[in-house]
């Protein structure tokens, strides 16, 4: 179970995107400050290195997910007989076409 004061979550240990993002970022900080000991240097850049394949990996599953979702959302309209996004553009400029001389007030 996780606990408030955990860098990980649900998924077996393995650190979050925005967790990942911080410690790229603390990373980052120490890389650009003068106080970096030169023994610590290539293990704080391979380090880097795995959080921004881990970064990555994330947002590849991200954009899957989101194109799955978009999908099934396309194929449950069809499946609706729904209206297609360029039939909505034409039947809203004929509504505003034919009421475009009306008055509001």
């Amino acid at each position: 179970m996780s606990t408030a004061n955990d860098d990980t979550d649900d998924r077996g240990g393995e650190l979050g995107y925005a967790e990942a993002m911080t410690e790229l970022e603390g990373i980052l900080d120490e890389l650009e400050g003068d106080h970096l000991d030169v023994d610590v240097l290539a293990e704080r850049v391979r380090r880097a290195s795995e959080l921004i394949k881990l970064c990555r990996t994330r947002i590849s599953r991200a954009q899957e997910d989101v194109n799955g979702i978009v999908t099934d959302l396309e194929v449950f309209e069809s499946e609706l007989g729904g209206v297609t996004p360029d039939g909505d553009e034409d039947e809203l400029e004929g509504d505003v076409a034919a009421h475009e001389g009306d008055e509001l007030f």
